[in-house]
């Protein structure tokens, strides 16, 4: 689990240091979808990291919830 961990943390690294990079070039190119560029990586920069964290704790819930169940079936049987 720690490897995967790892791996996910590293993507997610590589995705956040590709956005910056992406409005670094945005704001350096006089482009005409310079604008929308720069807006669509500030909004991935702040909904990315609050989404991951989201699904993590919803994963974490619903783990412990089926852990739960798991020990309420062998106690009745």
């Amino acid at each position: 689990m720690k490897k995967i961990k790892r791996i996910g943390a590293l993507i997610a690294v590589i995705l956040l240091l590709s956005l910056y990079g992406i409005s670094f070039y945005a704001g350096l190119t006089a482009s005409p979808n310079s604008k929308g560029l720069l807006m669509a990586s500030i909004y991935s920069t702040i909904m990315i990291p609050i989404m991951l964290y989201v699904y993590m704790f919803v994963y974490k819930l619903l783990k412990r919830h089926g852990e739960e169940e798991a020990k309420k079936r062998k106690e009745n049987q």
